[in-house]
């Protein structure tokens, strides 16, 4: 059975008297217990698809399409229900906990909130502070540290105290948005792989938000590629990351050197521009003007989605329905650009 299931997702933003769109037909799939990862260059739509699962976006937003959690559509949920669904059906963990944690109460309070809430008076406060508890314990933190404010933990501290918040009311699916953001190499690994063992360890479902394809292969069952506001390749995590079919997905895999390759060093591959203005979209391919290897066509067609190999999609008019050779996956991977000299790092 799907858990989360996304047909046709269309959102655009109200600005200025003027209709932008951010996610354009997106379709996306979770089964009870997987794991997706969704990947893209800032801009591409991805946390806006995140925030449309539960209806979070802003009231300048409309929003088209099913989102079906358990077969219940939540964009055409009563507010109750929907109450009910959030931290209990789904949670998020949201990038920057900084930010998301209150700066005034403690993080153990924070914790126990939705637990008394969707508890409606059959939990007690006591219970409620023994679960806060024993859900710091589980994202390797002390028990005590429930009584410490958010200012003083470290930035991998607070990551894991909202991972114990998304854990707080047993979700059966959960949304993590950029959840290593501006950690160090060391903590990002520590809380991926605890990310990855709570989810195994509860059964449950994850959606994981990313811009590092290396980091969803690792942690991802299957791989979404998202540019301009469309899925453009979605296939098996490492297969994907391995050998991209899309030349969008292929840069962005290509973008990460080898370590220990001097070639990778000196010769970072990338892709100039940036990806374009949701407000300015034309006709054609949206990824054309950054394309390697573009063709006349890639102007005037739009492509959707399509078969390009076993259990995967592209959207390109150059993959052929079968899934290209391994011959011309090499070539195109070699067809990616060097980053030019003022964009390398």
């Amino acid at each position: 059975m799907n858990h989360l299931q996304i047909s046709d997702l269309t959102v655009a933003y109200r600005v200025g008297g003027h209709t932008v769109p951010a996610v354009r037909g997106v379709d996306l799939t979770v089964p009870a217990g997987g794991k997706l990862g969704v990947a893209g260059e800032s801009g591409c739509g991805k946390s806006t698809v995140a925030l449309a699962v539960l209806r979070l976006l802003p009231a300048n937003a409309t929003v088209t399409g099913r989102v079906l959690l358990d077969g219940e559509d939540v964009l055409t949920m009563r507010w109750g229900r929907l109450r009910a669904v959030r931290w209990a059906g789904a949670s998020i963990v949201f990038q920057g906990a900084m930010h998301s944690l209150n700066a005034v109460h403690r993080v153990g309070d924070q914790i126990t909130e939705p637990i008394l809430l969707h508890g409606k008076g059959a939990i007690t406060p006591a219970v409620a502070e023994r679960r806060a508890g024993d859900l710091l314990e589980q994202v390797g933190l002390p028990a005590h540290q429930a009584a410490a404010y958010p200012h003083e933990l470290s930035g991998g501290q607070r990551q894991r105290v909202m991972i114990a918040m998304a854990l707080a009311c047993e979700p059966r699916l959960i949304i993590a948005d950029e959840p290593t953001t501006a950690l160090d190499v060391m903590i990002q690994a520590q809380i991926l792989r605890l990310i990855d063992g709570l989810v195994t360890e509860h059964g449950i479902a994850l959606m994981m938000i990313s811009h590092d394809l290396s980091v969803l292969a690792d942690t991802c069952d299957r791989l979404a590629v998202m540019y301009a506001g469309r899925v453009v390749e979605e296939g098996p995590a490492r297969t994907v990351f391995a050998t991209a079919v899309h030349p969008y997905a292929a840069a962005l895999g290509a973008a990460f050197p080898t370590v220990g390759d001097p070639a990778a060093r000196r010769a970072p591959r990338g892709l100039a521009g940036d990806p374009p203005d949701p407000a300015q979209l034309e006709g054609g391919c949206s990824f054309c003007p950054r394309c390697p290897r573009a063709v006349a066509e890639c102007a005037r067609v739009d492509p959707a989605l399509r078969p390009a190999g076993p259990d995967r999609a592209a959207a390109c008019i150059l993959v052929p329905p079968g899934g290209p050779s391994p011959r011309s996956l090499r070539a195109s991977a070699a067809e990616v650009p060097a980053a030019p000299e003022g964009r390398r790092r």
